[in-house]
């Protein structure tokens, strides 16, 4: 699909200095200073020869010059063979015919000629001479038939003798493998000929127009050289002349001989890459005349060849491939043709002719670019440029049909790809021109053709009107280029509109663009001509077809637009609109919101939009009214939203392809052909040349949303159906538009499948904020957009009336469709009514159950569908809850139940009475309040006895007691029964102080008491004593078990209570308000008692022993601090010296005896936190641990412990400083009454230690509690079951309060 396109001609005029009238002879690109080495001489006049170099600016200087000795006794001058430049030694070696081997030595530029030496002379004469690739080895063969290789310095490495006697050690097998005869063609063709035996065998005769001449040629590694030769045979009967192609090694041995071919001439070219060697053969077979391009193995067997479609006796003068080996290039006298393969089909692509008339001298490729050749004929050089271009249609809808033209010698190949994609070498329809296409153009409406030829241009007519009849385009009209410009030589052609297109001409490295517009008799008028002072390089319309812009060679962009001026006519305007920041082949020009982007693709790879970079690694691109598509050679196909200014662009990353819909994996070395917006669609083309359709989702979804805004929801859903696109978007993309118009989305999609389809893939995502976010511009410019959550997405589609995305739209359906279509789309119905959430089975259901029996397909098609969405057991579960039994029936039939199971059960059933049944199927289902209700209401069995007993053994076995409470709350004596059950049961759950107020609800106060006793409850206790007059002994004895029982309980002051109120006791309350740190008051109670004794008996000890213990208390936890403190450090440094020690050395417990812990090659290495996460890296994303729960368990006992040197022991230190500050948060105000209590006292020694170790001690915990509760993002790095990071929530850092010191003790 690629057609080869002139991009730069450029001429330059070389004269000899050093002696007049020498013929240029032979020249050679400096890829390293960008200049041309050209030879000079010698001729019959002058036998001198002279070596120039030309830079780019055109300086010539003048290299070396020097007599040539003229060969033997006559006058014969001598010839270069070969011309060679050395960067690196800064040196030229001419090889002459006459055997010498003359290096110059290049001075500086100040100095004059540089220093010539005849480093090699061979007497035989040197008939043909090449350089490998690498510079390192040269070839010769000498005039006597003698094949010798030289290294860098000339030094002989081998030497051979080329004799016919060679041509015996290649026996050359064939199988024919594509050739005809070993073709099948039915059963008794050609009868048992064994097929690998042709039916005619060359000899190898030699051409007739065969010059004789030796031709060298090396393979692109330079393993291997050929050499193309005449051999002389001696047969029996007479003498014959055999071309013969010679593979060498490097190391001079002969690895192979080409197999005999009558008419092969002696040209030879091995590929670059590898894979053949091209050679030239005249065929004359009796009237089949022909000149073919034949190819031959590096084991010497001929393999395929074409027809060059030339003149039989047309004379070729040289066979060279470019060096990415993509084109051919043949010389000959006045022109030059270019051939280039796809799919094992050779396209011929360009015909370059010279100015003037002068016979072509040599040509030849530039090492480094490739589509860069240069042509050589006497005191003239012509440089041609080309670049790969596509000649395309328009790709504006809706003429965007994909049109591409495949220029291929005189007829250019037609295919509309959007109509019908014929894969290469074939095509929909060919046009047949007079000479080889250079450029060919197809207008807006792709109804004219333009054909650039060397002396016309062809225009042609076509139409796409009607896909299913279309026929050939028909050449109407031929302007010859003369008409146009006389002096010049045109290169370029683009259609700018429908009936005006652009030519570029070239004239001695200046341009002129010729602006040309067509009548509708395809007259044309010139309205626009432009000469700019430098070369054009291309030229290329704006998407919109208003205007062209053209780049020159220094990188400037100029424009030439159009403006309606009224009355029909337009105005043509031409101004710079900027720089691209280096040369470009291949440019584009689009407008976005107004602005001029061009596009432009260097050779490099560089892809730019203005000023702006877009790619390094870009290989082929294509610019859309709102996309750029571009390749690149990560082989991935990217798409750039073309919103804003070119600064603004929003480029996929090469990473993360499958998350992002603008990017997308290709095959290694597809690029893009075609886009056609129209149909959401992008042609590649293969590197072998097949074509390839793709949709990707980005263009798919830009259809979409389209056909959404036309309100043409049957194409949308279509669309989203062929290209699996969630059907979310139908809604998600414009939730307003779909909800107002949810009548016309049910009538759009016509079929109940495709409305089911539709129902049942609802979710709460809002795809246009996660699957498809990148694919709207706004998404791929609005920053917080790119970050919502999945989670987010699925949030933001709850409404305000608590209503989520999928309700929503199946409440809009359902209200449409039980209003217009309850009689066709019962099917739709159910779907929605089951795809709720929660699934609302129950209205499907009953909807089901209306059906009646009136229509018994109708109901068993519901019946088949509902069980297909919903598990057919809780569909009869739900059933039997609407106490339809033949609903029921029918449901289970569609189940896997065993009828002797379900059968007898409903059997049962239907002989029970109403509310019966409705009590059993309830209290089968797991109903129990309703089947309370129906038990209830049914007040007496089949007997005529009372229920209630059955209901109290129901509600016990079911615990629904506040049910029953509630039925019979107007029937007292039932109440009572069951709230007696209901304290009971209370009780026996340790439910103790509701248990005795149900207990006292019934007057049952010994058993309430019982209750309040158990639950320590002791105000109730023994006020309940009161309210049943116990005697006193009885009392007493409660409260002494009440009173010990708060004793252990901790609760001090209730104990200190009871002993004091109840049993007159006041030394065991002031034991117990001491216990508890309670002083102040133990102390009030002794003075109100008038027992100042027990001052010095009971609360001096206590504060002694309170002292004790807070002084203990505090000593521990300032040493757990200090140790635990030290150790964390310890842990943090050698975690961030070495991490890899510290988080994947595996414990010794954790490791069997008979497993290895060493890694190997197949092993997946854990991660730093794998350990962590509890999950290896082979596993991360699947979601399974690979653990038992036992093994879980004991993970956890494990990060209980802490043990030191485990990856727990970090947390567990944190953990266990987290516990320290609650301790001494928790006696804090134990300690403020203790030191209080000891200077009342007068034991100001002991209150001072105290309070001053509290206060160290919080000065302490201030000074370490951040450092100790602050952990890094990186250890709070955590992944979940799918392999996703989270980070754990920061640790909270604990209140550490001021401890309020006595003001009165603070002095020391």
């Amino acid at each position: 699909m690629w057609n080869l396109l002139p991009i730069q001609r450029s001429r330059i005029s070389v004269q000899p200095v050093s002696a007049p009238d020498l013929p240029l002879s032979s020249s050679f690109f400096d890829a390293v200073n960008n200049t041309l080495i050209c030879a000079f001489g010698p001729s019959e006049e002058f036998h001198h020869i002279e070596i120039q170099e030309i830079s780019k600016t055109g300086e010539v200087r003048l290299l070396a010059s020097w007599d040539s000795v003229p060969i033997g006794q006559g006058s014969h001058p001598d010839q270069i063979v070969d011309l060679h430049y050395f960067p690196d030694a800064n040196s030229v070696v001419v090889v002459l015919s006459g055997g010498d081997i003359v290096s110059v030595r290049i001075k500086d530029e100040d100095q004059l000629e540089g220093i010539v030496e005849i480093v090699g002379s061979i007497d035989e004469g040197i008939a043909a001479a090449a350089w490998s690739p690498d510079e390192e080895i040269i070839a010769l063969a000498t005039g006597v038939q003698t094949f010798i290789l030289l290294n860098r310095q000339f030094d002989p490495l081998a030497e051979r003798n080329i004799d016919a006697a060679d041509l015996k050690i290649s026996p050359h097998v064939s199988v024919g493998w594509g050739k005809k005869e070993t073709q099948f063609e039915g059963k008794g063709i050609k009868g048992m000929r064994d097929p690998t035996i042709p039916e005619r065998v060359d000899e190898g005769v030699l051409s007739a127009r065969d010059d004789g001449k030796v031709r060298i040629s090396w393979r692109g590694d330079g393993a291997y050289v050929s050499v193309n030769s005449v051999d002389t045979l001696d047969l029996e009967v007479r003498q014959l002349l055999r071309r013969t192609i010679r593979v060498y090694s490097r190391e001079g041995v002969l690895d192979s001989i080409s197999e005999p071919v009558n008419g092969q001439e002696s040209f030879v070219s091995w590929r670059p890459s590898g894979n053949s060697i091209a050679s030239v053969q005249r065929v004359a077979d009796g009237e089949e005349r022909r000149l073919d391009v034949i190819f031959f193995e590096r084991n010497g067997l001929r393999r395929y060849e074409f027809n060059t479609r030339l003149v039989a006796d047309e004379p070729i003068l040289d066979l060279q491939w470019n060096v990415e080996s993509s084109v051919l290039a043949i010389l000959l006298i006045n022109r030059i043709q270019l051939w280039t393969m796809n799919n094992y089909y050779w396209y011929l692509k360009q015909e370059v002719y010279l100015y003037g008339e002068e016979q072509l001298a040599f040509m030849k490729w530039h090492p480094e670019r490739p589509l860069t050749l240069i042509l050589g004929r006497e005191n003239l050089l012509e440089i041609h440029e080309f670049t790969w271009d596509l000649c395309s249609g328009s790709k504006s809808p809706p003429n965007d049909y994909g049109v591409l033209m495949v220029v291929n010698g005189s007829a250019l190949m037609i295919t509309p790809l959007g109509i019908a994609n014929t894969p290469p070498p074939m095509s929909l329809r060919d046009l047949k021109v007079l000479e080889t296409p250079t450029q060919a153009a197809i207008n807006s409406s792709n109804d004219i053709i333009a054909v650039l030829e060397h002396s016309m241009i062809e225009l042609a007519t076509w139409s796409l009107l009607t896909p299913s009849k279309i026929g050939n385009p028909q050449v109407t009209k031929a302007i010859p280029l003369t008409a146009i410009d006389e002096a010049r030589v045109a290169r370029q052609i683009q259609f700018i509109n429908r009936q005006t297109f652009a030519v570029v001409f070239d004239y001695h490295g200046y341009s002129r663009l010729v602006i040309l517009r067509l009548d509708s008799d395809l007259e044309h008028d010139i309205i626009y001509v432009e000469d700019f002072d430098i070369s054009v390089v291309t030229m290329a319309t704006r998407t919109d077809h208003r205007a062209i812009c053209v780049e020159l060679a220094n990188a400037e962009i100029r424009q030439i637009s159009f403006t309606s001026i009224g009355s029909g006519s337009e105005e043509v305007a031409s101004e710079n609109i900027g720089w691209l920041p280096e040369r470009c082949s291949t440019i584009a020009e689009t407008i976005v919101q107004d602005r001029v982007i061009v596009f432009g693709l260097a050779s490099n790879g560089r892809l730019y939009a203005n000023q702006q970079r877009i790619s390094v690694s870009c290989t082929s691109f294509i610019v859309a009214e709102q996309h750029l598509a571009f390749t690149t050679a990560q082989s991935l196909l990217k798409f750039v939203h073309l919103t804003g200014g070119e600064s603004d662009f929003d480029i996929p990353a090469d990473s993360g392809v499958s998350m992002d819909e603008r990017c997308r994996s290709i095959e290694r070395g597809a690029k893009i052909v075609s886009i056609i917006p129209s149909k959401v669609s992008i042609v590649l083309q293969m590197p072998r040349g097949n074509l390839e359709t793709i949709f990707p989702r980005l263009l798919v979804l830009e259809g979409i949303r389209r056909s959404i805004d036309k309100k043409d929801y049957l194409q949308a859903f279509m669309a989203c159906r062929v290209h699996r696109v969630n059907l979310d978007i139908l809604y998600d993309y414009n939730p307003d538009l779909f909800t107002g118009n949810v009548e016309l989305f049910v009538s759009s999609l016509r079929k109940v499948e495709f409305l089911d389809l539709f129902i049942s893939g609802l979710t709460n995502e809002d795809v246009t904020k996660t699957i498809y976010k990148e694919t709207l511009p706004s998404a791929s410019i609005n920053s917080t957009l790119s970050g919502l959550s999945l989670q987010e997405g699925i949030s933001s589609k709850v409404s305000p009336d608590g209503k989520t995305k999928v309700n929503r739209i199946c409440d809009a359906l359902l209200e449409v469709l039980l209003k217009y279509y309850s009689q066709t789309h019962t099917q739709s119905i159910i779907t929605a009514y089951l795809c709720k959430d929660p699934a609302d089975i129950e209205s499907a259901l009953i909807l089901i159950a209306n059906l009646g029996h009136d229509n018994q397909e109708k109901l068993i098609a519901a019946v088949e569908h509902i069980c297909f969405l919903q598990d057919v057991n809780k569909l009869y579960d739900y059933a039997l809850g609407l106490y339809n039994l033949p609903l029921a029936l029918l449901i289970a039939r569609q189940s896997q139940k065993d009828p002797r199971e379900y059968l007898p059960f409903i059997d049962n059933l239907q002989k029970q009475t109403p509310l019966r049944r409705r009590f059993l199927l309830d209290t089968h289902l797991g109903r129990y309040d309703k089947a309370l209700v129906h038990l209830c209401d049914l007040k007496y069995d089949e007997d005529g006895n009372d229920v209630f007993s059955e209901v109290e053994k129901f509600v016990v076995t079911h615990n629904l007691y506040k049910n029953a409470l509630r039925i019979y709350k107007y029937e007292p004596l039932k109440q009572y029964a069951i709230l007696k059950l209901f304290a009971k049961h209370l009780k026996s759950n340790n439910e103790f102080k509701e248990a005795g107020l149900a207990y006292e609800l019934l007057g049952d106060y010994a058993d309430a008491l019982d209750s309040y006793v158990f639950g320590s409850h002791w105000r109730e206790a023994l006020a309940v004593c009161s309210m049943a007059r116990l005697p006193q002994d009885e009392v007493q004895v409660i409260s002494q078990k009440l009173a010990e029982s708060l004793y252990e309980a901790r609760r001090y002051v209730d104990a200190a209570t009871i002993y004091l109120e109840y049993r007159r006791d006041l030394k065991e309350a002031v034991r117990s308000l001491c216990k508890g740190f309670f002083f102040d008051e133990a102390i009030r109670i002794i003075l109100q008692q008038n027992s100042p004794g027990y001052l010095e008996e009971i609360v001096d000890p206590a504060l002694v022993e309170g002292f004790n213990q807070i002084t203990e208390l505090l000593s521990d936890c300032r040493g757990q601090l200090n140790a635990q403190l030290e150790r964390l450090r310890e842990l943090r440094l050698k975690k961030a010296n070495d991490p890899m020690s510290y988080f994947e050395g595996p414990e010794e417990s954790d490791v069997p005896d008979n497993v290895s812990i060493a890694p190997s090659e197949l092993s997946t290495s854990a991660s730093l936190l794998t350990r962590y996460t509890g999950k290896t890296g082979g596993t991360a994303h699947t979601g399974a641990t690979r653990r038992t729960a036992k093994n879980r368990r004991r993970e956890e006992r494990k990060r209980a412990r802490g043990k030191k040197g485990s990856i727990y022991e970090e947390e567990y230190l944190v953990n266990s400083t987290r516990r320290l500050i609650e301790r001494i948060n928790e006696t804090r105000d134990d300690a403020r009454r203790l030191i209080e209590t000891l200077s009342r006292r007068e034991m100001h020694e002991r209150a001072v230690e105290i309070q001053r170790r509290y206060v160290e001690m919080i000065n302490n915990i201030k000074s370490c509690v951040i450092e100790v509760f602050t952990i890094s993002e990186t250890d709070r790095q955590r992944f979940d079951d799918d392999g996703n990071m989270y980070l754990l929530p920061e640790q909270s850092i604990p209140r550490v309060e001021e401890f309020e010191k006595l003001n009165i003790l603070d002095y020391n």
